[in-house]
């Protein structure tokens, strides 16, 4: 489902492009473990094997960085991005230059020893595949999972530009009600810097759903509750390499620049919703794919809607 404006009147149709967001962190995780299966990147490694000058790169492993728990801190929340960022949100960002800003705070806690959602996390791997391999982050999803799930419409993108039919962003995040359509998507560079149609992120949500990239036990390994027991977690609510478990629903909440969505995934009845909206000049600073997308689902699968964090 898409919800959104474009310029001169034209309606959102499903062919329309978005910015993906979230939903592209477990693209990330799938091709680790796929790497990992083949010996290029083991999962439990410490990653000075390819950043051997990141702080404590020692003690931090692929498997850290995919599921939340490095204690590298979250350069989304750094003033001085926030502050970089708000000025000009089309500047292009370096996977260095993130990596700086997330190094410029304390960690959070020693690693692997609590959990902290961080976008630092995601460049970090995507640099570690990036080298281990010796080829683009953007290669290596189309190799894995775009073009095995015939998602011939979506691709990693470094700049601003996005092919047509396109769904316009619009945002007041700035404090002033603009089209954010063509922010520069690499200030989130390998979390977000992906543009699809829904039906091909659908698609892709399916896949990670049914483990159709991953070995039976990678799939076991990567959809397993990794996390519980640490912080809110619990063997039936936690976040694993990417995704957010609510019982038997797969949940992903991605919003950036005026596009906001909602991904879920019921594992019982095997129901795919995807939902992306953009803001209008009175929206509240909230994700309002949320509420469209949980009450779609609630009314696909009555018996048992996902219990959505608040």
């Amino acid at each position: 489902m898409r919800l959104g404006g474009s310029p001169l009147g034209v309606p959102a149709t499903p062919d329309m492009k978005v910015r993906v967001g979230q939903p592209m962190e477990p693209m990330l995780s799938t091709v680790l473990w796929r790497l990992d299966g083949d010996g290029v990147v083991p999962i439990d490694a410490p990653i000075a094997r390819w950043l051997p000058t990141f702080p404590r790169a020692d003690k931090i492993t692929p498997r850290m960085l995919a599921d939340s728990t490095s204690g590298i801190s979250d350069y989304v929340t750094d003033p001085e991005f926030l502050r970089i960022f708000g000025e000009n949100p089309i500047r292009e960002w370096t996977a260095t230059q993130l990596m700086e800003r997330a190094n410029s705070r304390p960690p959070l806690f020693e690693p692997g020893t609590d959990f902290g959602y961080a976008h630092s996390d995601l460049v970090v791997l995507g640099e570690v595949l990036q080298i281990a391999t010796g080829k683009p982050l953007g290669e290596l999803i189309a190799e894995h999972i775009l073009e095995p799930l015939g998602m011939k419409d979506s691709e990693v993108v470094l700049d601003p530009a996005i092919d047509p039919p396109y769904l316009h962003g619009y945002t007041n995040e700035r404090k002033v009600f603009e089209d954010s359509t063509f922010w520069n998507p690499t200030a989130f560079l390998h979390s977000g810097n992906m543009n699809a149609p829904v039906a091909d992120i659908g698609r892709w949500v399916r896949a990670l759903a049914t483990g159709e990239r991953l070995t039976p036990d990678q799939f076991q390994q990567m959809m397993g509750p990794s996390t519980a027991g640490i912080g809110p977690f619990t063997e039936d609510k936690y976040f694993a390499f990417g995704v957010v478990h609510l019982d038997d629903w797969l949940y992903m909440n991605p919003a950036y620049g005026g596009y906001d969505g909602v991904a879920f995934h019921d594992n019982v009845t095997d129901t795919t919703i995807v939902v992306y909206t953009t803001h209008g000049p009175a929206s509240p600073a909230t994700n309002n794919a949320i509420p469209l997308g949980t009450a779609l689902a609630t009314h696909l699968v009555p018996d048992r809607p996902p219990a959505v964090p608040s």
